[in-house]
């Protein structure tokens, strides 16, 4: 009888990264899901030199949104996430750069409607509804579909950098 090794079965060095990665999600995905009722939709990430370059996270919520209030939950939900990541000092040598910036996010929030995605079949509505807002590489995009994800419409595209700056005026008056 042959002596079992655990050549095949030890933990290296990707193993204990994808575990700090994972855990990383796990607790993000659990804390939106209590703080704002938001459902993980997806999630990845990128590699450069086998540290983190990129984290794409996705969520879908129920609430119908405008863009006020899409700008809001985004930037709650990526501080989050950021605060989060940048304190977690187990993933840190796995990462290009601490601290890691929102412009190194993809970050997703989709409004779900009777058949997955809002839709408005007749473009844009007053009140500035949307189907869903994405940042990506420090650019927030606020999203219509016309019909079920095969026509969008971009209502609105501004930085990060002036979200942040539009949500601080209005929480100092």
């Amino acid at each position: 009888m042959l002596p079992f090794t655990n050549m095949f079965f030890s933990e290296g060095p990707y193993d204990r990264m994808n575990d700090q990665h994972d855990k990383l999600y796990r607790a993000h995905f659990d804390d939106q899901l209590k703080k704002y009722n938001i459902v993980p939709s997806m999630s990845g990430s990128g590699m450069k030199d086998c540290k983190f370059n990129l984290f794409n996270i996705g969520f879908s919520t129920k609430k119908s949104l405008n863009i006020d209030e899409a700008r809001r939950l985004l930037l709650l939900s990526v501080k989050d996430f950021l605060d989060r990541l940048n304190h977690y000092e187990s993933i840190h040598p796995y990462l290009i750069e601490v601290p890691f910036s929102a412009k190194m996010l993809t970050y997703e929030i989709y409004v779900s409607g009777k058949n997955g995605i809002a839709e408005f079949p007749n473009g844009p509505t007053k009140d500035n509804k949307i189907s869903y807002v994405r940042l990506g590489k420090g650019v927030i995009y606020y999203m219509v579909f016309t019909t079920l994800e095969t026509e969008t419409i971009t209502l609105h595209k501004e930085t990060y950098e002036e979200a942040l700056d539009i949500v601080t005026k209005e929480n100092q008056h």
